[in-house]
């Protein structure tokens, strides 16, 4: 195996410094998954891995030859796990590329295969926050998530129009009044908002009342 593809061009103590980071962060994970559901932990620790060899490769060309050798150790050092080849070694560094500063914050975790979608098919990261919290929303399988980026879901909702805007009746107050007594049970006309002055209403009841007398 030539130097190129085991990593041995790359500097010795940078390597041996990622090296050993990512075996504590591996290490670490494994007491945390008491703690968190594995879906959880499982992708923290691969954007943490992404970050550690952003954080430690010099430039590309360093990184391309040094992933390969860290992929080749961490199977060495913890044969019965599963998640480090070189591929996905790759995906977690784009992984943390993608996202800088943190895990996206979903209503629940994404399946690491559902990640791999958005960075395979996206490149805006506003796009990818977009089907990401949509994915975590709907609860959506990997195949769904394809179906929705290639249909544009995103652009279809930015320019649906919006629903129609009803403009509510002007306030009146004898038709409020109205359908308040109605709706407690009160006679339609009972009560109604009176027009005029009392004073006409007490004439018009002692009028009655002496014809009455006269009668």
């Amino acid at each position: 195996m030539s130097d190129d593809r085991n990593g041995g061009g790359a500097d010795q103590s940078e390597y041996a410094a990622l090296l050993d980071a990512v075996k504590r962060e591996i290490i670490g994970s494994r007491g945390r998954v008491a703690l968190l559901t594995t879906d959880t932990e499982l992708i923290r620790q691969y954007w943490r891995i992404g970050r550690h060899i952003l954080d430690r490769q010099p430039d590309e060309e360093w990184g391309r030859k040094a992933v390969p050798r860290l992929s080749a150790d961490l199977r060495g050092a913890f044969p019965e796990a599963m998640g480090y080849s070189r591929t996905n070694l790759l995906y977690m560094r784009a992984f943390a590329a993608a996202w800088p500063d943190s895990v996206p914050q979903t209503a629940r975790p994404i399946p690491w295969g559902h990640h791999i979608v958005l960075l395979d098919m996206l490149d805006n990261g506003a796009t990818r926050e977009f089907y990401a919290r949509k994915t975590a929303d709907e609860g959506w399988a990997r195949g769904v998530l394809i179906t929705m980026i290639k249909g544009r879901l995103h652009l279809r909702i930015r320019h649906s129009p919006p629903g129609p805007v009803r403009t509510p009746p002007s306030p009146d107050l004898r038709t409020d009044c109205r359908a308040s007594q109605r709706a407690a049970g009160e006679p339609r006309f009972a009560g109604l908002v009176d027009d005029g002055p009392r004073h006409g209403r007490n004439a018009g009841a002692a009028a009655l009342s002496e014809n009455s007398r006269r009668g």
